[in-house]
């Protein structure tokens, strides 16, 4: 995944939607450590955010129309960009994590998942994610 695509995807609505670390911080007496990898957060914090990642390397099948994307809603249209930006916003409220540092944990996750069996991953993991997606009302 490019980082212009995960760029694309994530920093408009982080923009809108995220408050700035200063403002993370006075709202925490003490914010949670900042995490270098998504292994070191709670399972349910880690698997929204592989989810996340997963709903964008989708998207970008369906953009490239490549025919992995088609057995998936449509992304952009049933909330995938949505539930991927909601997963990342615990790490700036949370952790006082600046957008900087969020990109680049999220840049070494989806090289990551990436590399893995040419998609076979994402593709494992799809069920599972469209089912939290739904649960979370989007």
């Amino acid at each position: 995944m490019s980082m212009y695509l995960l760029t694309t995807l994530a920093a408009p609505l982080l923009l809108q939607s995220a408050p700035d670390a200063g403002s993370a911080a006075d709202a925490a007496s003490e914010p949670l450590p900042k995490v270098t990898s998504i292994d070191q957060m709670p399972i349910e914090q880690s698997a929204s955010i592989r989810c996340g990642l997963a709903f964008a390397v989708v998207s970008r099948w369906q953009n490239q129309d490549d025919s992995r994307g088609e057995a998936y809603p449509d992304m952009t249209a049933e909330g995938g960009r949505e539930f991927f930006v909601r997963s990342l916003v615990p790490l700036m409220e949370d952790r006082a994590m600046t957008r900087v540092e969020v990109q680049s944990l999220i840049m070494r996750e989806a090289r990551e998942l990436e590399q893995v069996d040419d998609g076979g991953q994402v593709q494992a993991m799809m069920p599972a994610c469209l089912l939290m997606k739904r649960s979370s009302g989007l």
